[in-house]
């Protein structure tokens, strides 16, 4: 099969729809993973590069996640709130993201500077703040695209029941 947009689909399904499992799973866990360094600064040299790698991942695919989606109700329609939560995610994927790799790059800390300066606690508290944003974003963004997607079909169906196409 001749892949004419990979923003539409790949092999025959939806790009959106294989791309939102990567979103609802990486950004909560990049997410968590910032907030516990925060918390726990010494983890920052443990944990920090494997949560900003997952933190870009994340982002990238809330991008495609959000393009995707276009495509997608281009042909099944505009379902709300999901449309609009979907627009709004990867932006705040983003911020999330860019203080998350400031905050990690100084958490770090610089060779021959130990201290930890009182900017840095506040953005450690951003960085907290935006992941809490995001993790929230992020569950009613996923469940209201599940919502549209299944709940006719479980409104209409009783366990048991098979539902022809």
């Amino acid at each position: 099969m001749i892949v004419t947009n990979p923003l539409d689909t790949v092999f025959g399904l939806p790009t959106h729809s294989l791309v939102v499992h990567a979103v609802v799973v990486l950004l909560p866990l990049a997410s968590l993973g910032a907030i516990a360094i925060v918390l726990r600064r010494s983890w920052v040299h443990r944990l920090g590069l494997a949560t900003t790698i997952v933190g870009a991942v994340a982002v990238a695919a809330s991008w495609v996640s959000r393009f995707s989606g276009s495509q997608l109700a281009s042909r099944v329609g505009y379902p709300d709130p999901h449309y609009d939560y979907g627009q709004v995610l990867p932006v705040i994927a983003t911020v999330f993201f860019v203080l998350w790799t400031i905050y990690w790059l100084f958490a770090r800390g610089v060779p021959g500077n130990r201290t930890r300066p009182w900017w840095l606690l506040v953005l450690g508290g951003l960085v907290v703040l935006a992941s809490a944003v995001l993790v929230w974003f992020t569950i009613l963004t996923g469940h209201s695209g599940s919502a549209s997607v299944w709940e006719a079909i479980i409104e209409n169906t009783s366990p048991g029941q098979f539902v022809e196409p």
